[in-house]
């Protein structure tokens, strides 16, 4: 065995068949930072055995993986991460590139995915891998970022390749963001002029723990709930009067690789909307020696009209998830 740095450790997933059982990796991801490791719990026995001693004996009750990835956004690798996150995705050509649409399954267990890790002293699968919250983002000057803290069995032995393809990152420049009165109107919305955002998106696991294992059965997604802050520049008081009266709108964020061409004249996009929100934060900045920038927290909606809180749409050069 030898010392190694972090950047010799390789991640990659891929989609399962069958809930829990593991499958053969389908996409290396790039990481920008990993702390996904194998947990185990125990119990320990402080019966009284005639001595002064607090206990004498132990016992492992439960093993699992948890962790965050962190990633920057790739037009491909991005996929698995919405797939576990929605729980559905509908796919189709388009002029030569690919077109996924997903949308959130209103059920309790959503597709599952397995992670395989590779360093220079193991190998590991992780089957069953669910994805708690997924945080996206961006800040000027920077990537586009993916932010996903999973849960997963824990690891079993495996021998890896790592073998990285081409994909496309997005970046902040590439991302715009909008607002409407609801979702017909987004396409001809101008885009806000915003500095940073954060989205959240929250799936509330509860694991399903069994009397004959020491491994949990399953990782239910609980309610589903999503949260966006977003930073501007303040010029007006339209934000602050959205806040103040509670007015319900519909946004999007799109973000488009212009750097790169894909199928006849398309370039790799992610567009996420968000059919009825409402401002539940705002705050201002107010430095002598700054430009003022305001701050706001929105919380997504149920929209009962448009049948949906949530949906992203993909076009990138994978042909399936």
């Amino acid at each position: 065995m030898s010392k190694y740095i972090g950047r010799k450790i390789n991640v990659w997933f891929g989609k399962e068949s069958t809930r829990g059982t593991a499958v053969a990796p389908t996409i290396w991801a790039p990481k920008a930072s990993l702390d996904f490791e194998e947990k185990s719990e125990k119990v320990i026995d402080e019966s009284s055995i005639g001595v002064i001693e607090d206990s004498f004996d132990w016992h492992v009750v439960k093993q699992y993986a948890e962790g965050n990835f962190e990633c920057n956004v790739y037009a491909n690798l991005i996929g698995y991460l919405l797939l576990n996150v929605f729980g559905s995705v509908s796919s189709a050509s388009k002029n030569g590139a690919y077109e996924h649409e997903f949308e959130v399954a209103e059920t309790n267990e959503h597709q599952s995915l397995t992670i395989w890790l590779a360093d220079d002293t193991q190998d590991k699968q992780f089957p069953l891998a669910m994805i708690n919250s997924l945080e996206l983002s961006a800040e000027v000057g920077d990537f586009v970022k993916a932010s996903a803290w999973f849960r997963s069995k824990k690891g079993a032995n495996a021998t890896l390749t790592p073998n990285y393809s081409e994909d496309y990152a997005m970046l902040a420049k590439h991302v715009q963001v909008y607002l409407a009165d609801d979702l017909t109107w987004l396409a001809s919305a101008t885009a806000i002029e915003s500095t940073w955002f954060s989205l959240t998106i929250n799936k509330n696991l509860e694991d399903v723990d069994v009397l004959w294992s020491t491994e949990p059965n399953d990782f239910c997604n609980t309610f589903f709930s999503v949260e966006w802050t977003l930073e501007l520049t303040w010029n007006d008081a339209t934000y602050k009067q959205l806040f103040m009266d509670g007015t319900k709108k519909a946004m999007r964020i799109k973000v488009v690789d212009s750097n790169n061409t894909i199928g006849t004249s398309q370039n790799p996009t992610l567009t996420i909307d968000l059919a009825s929100v409402i401002m539940t934060e705002f705050a201002k900045t107010q430095d002598n020696n700054a430009l003022v920038k305001q701050s706001i927290t929105i919380k997504a909606l149920y929209s009962m009209t448009d049948a949906s809180m949530i949906t992203a749409t993909l076009l990138n050069t994978k042909s399936s998830y």
